[in-house]
């Protein structure tokens, strides 16, 4: 459901909203320019609300606000269509992106979150299937839609589908933290133990080699066969029929099972800002390299052809990506990965103004394919890693903005390169050192062992 539910975000992300931009020009007599601004505003403003809607996913749960941000994200399609100026503009653009991109996307990665430890890694990296598939196979039908109905009676139609098919899935599919069902999530520590005893492989190795249960973060039932005697002295039917009223109770006590690091001692950890800084930075430059994809390579000496198919190996390795570094996290220290995409980001920058050949081109879209995928999939997975799920929608949901923050100022600050300083390579090769630093700061946090004794309290 929650990668479904990735998919559904498409109108609220830029690959949905760009195929209504000439729409907004032409029809509602908006400047090219001023519709960026409108856009570039809305995003951050919407993104102001993701702290506030993470703590009422975590006080609340998936089900009920996935129900409540499909309901407004639908309204806000129906309501785009009937924009008639600037003013309408904007207003449907933050609509679209705080409930859509924004609260929508922060619900799906928090349900995935929720049920997955043990393979948590690969569940949140197939979960960025969703929103992959979803630009592959979407964008086409929008832009039929668009020249057959008009753009007005698309976004109509695009929010019909989100009120009467998604909503109607997502109160019905999603779920709370499994312990709320008499279930456990699934790492366990009899499973990992048998996995230890079966592989060879030492139970602790080290602060971050033995995974988040090592850290205290919580790790479910005690075992399998315990988990099971819980949900059958519950009762499979009253599971089954009572699983709507266990979400209306008070839950203090379904909370009690669940472990996790208060939000405030979160933000004050040197892990949290590590990860939040890495992503501010990957979501800057990757937004502003591909906002200003075609002006790069064409100041490199590339035409338009080759630099479109650059796109073939950035789509496809992404995806692979998402998915293996999802299988990485499970087994390595995320640090140790975050500090190997940074370095791939820095050799990215640092080279890309020499890439002028096919070969040098397809090599540009798969580096930035691989980094791309690691960051999803990292960025995904390791605040309920370190910090546990108790509070892992308020923690990610400050992270969150953070992050817009950085896709909002990346294409001004690419840009200040052909502005200021006589192209984009002089502004590349300034902001390559970044990455190398943060990566730096990655291997030594792991090293180190940053904030242990602070983790260790999640239990």
């Amino acid at each position: 459901m929650s990668t479904l539910g990735m998919a559904a975000t498409l109108p609220g992300q830029t690959a949905g909203v760009s195929l209504f931009i000439d729409s907004f020009i032409e029809d509602v007599g908006l400047s090219r320019s001023l519709v960026s601004w409108l856009y570039t505003a809305a995003t951050v403003l919407g993104s102001l609300a993701l702290p506030l809607m993470g703590r009422l996913v975590d006080r609340w749960g998936p089900r009920r606000m996935a129900t409540l941000a499909v309901g407004l994200f639908a309204l806000s399609c129906a309501g785009m269509g009937q924009a008639g100026g600037w003013i309408g503009v904007f207003v449907g653009f933050v609509c679209l992106r705080c409930f859509g991109q924004g609260t929508l996307g922060l619900i799906n990665n928090h349900a995935v979150n929720l049920w997955f430890e043990r393979r948590r890694g690969l569940a949140v990296g197939i979960l960025g299937l969703g929103m992959a598939g979803a630009t592959a196979l979407f964008p086409p039908l929008i832009e039929e839609g668009i020249q057959a109905y008009g753009w007005q009676r698309t976004y109509l139609i695009m929010g019909g589908i989100l009120a009467g098919a998604v909503l109607p899935l997502g109160a019905l599919l999603y779920r709370d933290a499994p312990e709320r069902y008499g279930l456990s999530p699934d790492r366990e520590n009899a499973a990992s133990e048998t996995e230890a005893s079966e592989t060879g492989a030492p139970e602790t190795s080290g602060p971050e080699e033995s995974g988040p249960e090592e850290l205290g973060l919580e790790t479910g039932a005690a075992s399998e066969d315990e988990g099971k005697a819980q949900a059958e002295t519950r009762g499979e039917t009253r599971v089954e029929t009572q699983g709507e009223s266990r979400d209306t109770q008070d839950g203090s006590r379904d909370a009690s099972a669940v472990g996790g690091i208060e939000p405030g001692v979160a933000y004050r950890t040197r892990t949290f800002w590590l990860f939040t800084g890495a992503g501010v930075y990957a979501a800057g430059l990757g937004t502003g390299l591909l906002f200003h994809h075609f002006s790069i390579l064409e100041e490199a000496g590339v035409g338009r052809d080759l630099a479109a198919e650059f796109f073939i190996p950035l789509g496809a390795l992404t995806a692979a990506l998402n998915v293996g570094t999802g299988w990485l996290v499970d087994r390595y220290p995320p640090r140790l990965l975050l500090a190997a995409e940074l370095v791939l980001y820095g050799a990215l920058t640092g080279l890309l103004p020499w890439a002028d050949t096919t070969v040098e081109v397809w090599a540009y879209g798969s580096v930035f394919g691989v980094a791309q995928g690691m960051h999803q999939a990292l960025l995904g997975s390791v605040y309920a890693y370190y910090f546990g799920r108790l509070h892992h929608g308020t923690i990610r949901g400050l992270a969150n903005t953070v992050f817009i923050g950085g896709t909002a100022i990346g294409p001004a600050l690419l840009a200040v390169g052909p502005d200021f300083l006589g192209g984009f390579a002089a502004i590349l090769w300034i902001l390559t050192p970044v990455p190398f630093l943060l990566g730096a700061a990655a291997f030594a946090g792991w090293a180190a062992g940053w904030d242990a004794a602070t983790l260790q309290r999640a239990r």
